[in-house]
């Protein structure tokens, strides 16, 4: 099978490390029926270490940095000045949703690296133009 990339967005990873979440085992093997690489940004690690501590799991981040150090399907991808000047034209584009920055910073990320999927149940993401695999 050709390899492709689908986008992980906060929910996906959250699913992959939560083995309680109820997407943890469709997340698990996204990556063996897929078989693709599955791309991750600074912002979203950002935005995950959040939720860990708002859900009162923050022992989780120390798995997630396991999980980024030393997966070999995850490539790692920095939101810099270009990307990051992406991100607020999405923002200013759509200024009538309520997408978050960071989910600005996942399209234009996406869009720069021809991605058409997200590993998420964020229907944002379907908004933007883009498929979220996690709808329920």
């Amino acid at each position: 099978m050709a390899e492709k990339s689908v986008f992980l967005d906060t929910g996906g990873l959250y699913a992959w490390i939560n083995r309680s979440d109820p997407w943890h085992q469709a997340m698990c093997e996204l990556p063996k029926a897929k078989g693709c690489r599955l791309i991750l940004t600074d912002y979203i690690v950002d935005e995950a270490c959040t939720l860990f501590v708002a859900r009162k799991i923050s022992h989780q981040r120390q798995r997630l940095f396991q999980l980024i150090d030393h997966s070999r399907i995850v490539n790692f991808t920095w939101i810099g000045p270009d990307l990051f000047a992406k991100a607020r034209e999405w923002m200013l584009q759509y200024e009538d949703q309520p997408f978050s920055f960071t989910d600005c910073t996942s399209f234009a990320c996406m869009k720069s690296l021809g991605i058409t999927q997200a590993a998420t149940g964020d229907r944002h993401f379907q908004t933007a133009g883009f498929e979220p695999l996690f709808l329920g």
